[in-house]
């Protein structure tokens, strides 16, 4: 019974706290007021099932949330590179000078009659005699001349050749000489385009002279012809520009004796030796001869 009534007691005595709570102004929040509810919060109070008083529910304030506070920059320093000009050297390219061995053309030279075996040619040449002088005079005959050489043979040739030179011959009087010669020749070095050749020959010449200073006046006329005959050799060179065309010059040196038929009865030469009158017909000289030859 104690049991009962204890709490009994204590929900009657709310009650009553409540309905006075309600006749006044209750102030809100106040859970003393009318329409509380013991069991909570608008609940209402009960005893043996039966409703002591009715608790009303206050009313729910519920505060906003805070607003969100403003966002932030957040500035972060972020690591700034700089990049560092790079300098590559460039390559420094020198251009060394190649020397190349210049270059060696050897020429296959041929002689001019190759591939046919022969070559005959036709050249013109200026000449020039001496045969000395006697006593303080010098004597001398210059002219031109016609040549026809005729190569058969890498090594060997003939010669055809024919001048007419006019001067002062050794006795100091006018002389007009036509010479006439026949010529062997022997190439030593056909391979080259300047070869060097001999030559050995005969020949003739046929000369007319006009007595000076009176001599003709012992002779008894003032112009007499000779005609000689004898031999002949030298040394010349041959450059042939092109296998058709040659220069060449030479020097000869001739021996002849007169064979015409005033030979004995007016010798060419006389000399008066230990009261002695010595005659001759007999001379020698040097010829030159600068020329040119086509060859066919």
């Amino acid at each position: 019974m104690k049991k009962f009534a204890l709490p009994s007691l204590l929900f009657v005595s709310l009650g009553l706290v409540t309905s006075s709570a309600a006749a006044q102004s209750c102030p809100p929040g106040s859970w003393l007021c009318a329409g509380a509810n013991v069991g909570g919060v608008g609940g209402s109070f009960s005893i043996g099932g039966g409703v002591v008083a009715q608790v009303p529910q206050p009313p729910v304030m519920i505060r906003p949330p805070p607003p969100p506070p403003p966002p932030q920059t957040v500035y972060v320093e972020q690591p700034v590179y700089v990049q560092q000009p790079v300098y590559v050297a460039q390559p420094v390219y020198v251009q060394q000078p190649i020397y190349q061995p210049a270059p060696v053309y050897v020429q296959n030279y041929q002689w001019v009659g190759a591939g046919r075996n022969s070559a005959f040619g036709l050249g013109a040449f200026a000449t020039g005699l001496t045969f000395g002088g006697r006593g303080s005079q010098t004597s001398g005959l210059g002219g031109a001349g016609l040549t026809a050489r005729f190569r058969y043979g890498q090594y060997l040739g003939t010669e055809v050749a024919v001048a007419g030179l006019y001067g002062t011959d050794y006795n100091g009087d006018l002389r007009t000489e036509i010479p006439a010669s026949l010529n062997e020749l022997i190439y030593f070095n056909p391979q080259n385009r300047l070869q060097v050749y001999a030559l050995l020959g005969v020949g003739m010449s046929f000369a007319g002279v006009q007595y000076q200073d009176g001599r003709g006046a012992g002779r008894g006329h003032d112009t007499a012809s000779y005609t000689y005959a004898g031999g002949q050799a030298g040394l010349g060179l041959e450059w042939q520009l092109t296998r058709n065309f040659s220069l060449f010059t030479d020097a000869r040196a001739f021996i002849r004796t007169r064979i015409d038929a005033d030979a004995s009865t007016n010798p060419e030469f006389t000399r008066v030796n230990g009261g002695v009158t010595q005659t001759s017909n007999t001379s020698f000289g040097v010829t030159g001869q600068l020329g040119a030859i086509f060859y066919f």
